[in-house]
């Protein structure tokens, strides 16, 4: 009898304590929603409104939300078009003319200078117009030179000797820079004429030497003084065209 007794008992605690357990997730699960708001919400219901249609990204989530995302730019906006002042930075209108094409014009100054005399040679570098007459084996080798002037220690008023002097090859380098300067500026005749130059204006002269006399020195040191600026200015490449003797092969035994 007394574990009949004790047996209903502990059943009947088991059954109580299963029933207190379901009660609060019961009470939970019928209980109504509330729905809080804050002073500022109700003063102010577009925050409210956001707040509602706000959903946080997920976890490592590079998207950002619209509220945090910049205006997008209109097509044809600009930004420094309202601001005060603006005009003065605005780009000016540039009207499509035809475009100024800079002339390019180089030409060479041969030195060539013996034991005998000293000759200047100015010719003009031009460049094969049609593509028949041009080569495959560089811009360089496809030039062509045309002499425009020459000047000479005979022509300078050496005579004999005096040719291969020092003083010879000076006066030459004075004459052939002053025709130089005179295609650059040519002078201006009475009547408002100017004279006929040997060619247009050059943009860069090649300086090129051949030759070990007297006058290979008094040109170089005449080009270095004051009165050739003009065109020591011009100069962008100085060449050394002298020939170099080298071995070659054993020649024939002579016939005695």
């Amino acid at each position: 009898m007394s574990a009949l007794a004790s047996t209903s008992r502990t059943l009947f605690r088991g059954a109580l304590a299963q029933a207190t357990r379901r009660q609060p997730s019961r009470a939970l699960a019928t209980a109504p929603e509330t729905q809080t708001t804050t002073a500022v919400e109700e003063e102010r219901p577009e925050v409210r409104e956001s707040a509602a249609t706000y959903q946080a990204p997920l976890p490592g989530s590079a998207v950002l939300p619209d509220r945090f995302k910049a205006p997008a730019k209109l097509p044809g906006q600009d930004l420094v078009g309202g601001l005060p002042g603006a005009d003065a930075y605005a780009r000016p209108v540039i009207s499509s003319g035809p475009r100024r094409v800079r002339s390019y014009d180089p030409y060479k100054l041969h030195v060539f200078s013996t034991r005998n005399n000293t000759i200047l040679t100015l010719s003009a570098v031009r460049r094969p117009t049609h593509p028949a007459l041009t080569r495959s084996r560089g811009p360089e080798q496809d030039e062509h030179e045309v002499a425009v002037g020459w000047v000479s220690a005979g022509s300078a008023g050496f005579k004999g000797a005096q040719r291969s002097t020092y003083d010879a090859g000076v006066e030459v380098t004075l004459q052939m820079v002053k025709r130089i300067r005179e295609m650059i500026n040519p002078p201006v005749l009475p009547g408002g004429r100017r004279p006929k130059t040997m060619g247009p204006a050059p943009t860069e002269i090649e300086l090129v030497f051949k030759g070990f006399g007297a006058g290979r020195e008094a040109v170089f040191r005449t080009l270095m003084t004051g009165d050739c600026d003009v065109v020591r200015s011009l100069i962008r490449r100085v060449t050394d065209a002298t020939p170099i003797p080298v071995p070659g092969t054993r020649p024939r035994k002579r016939r005695m």
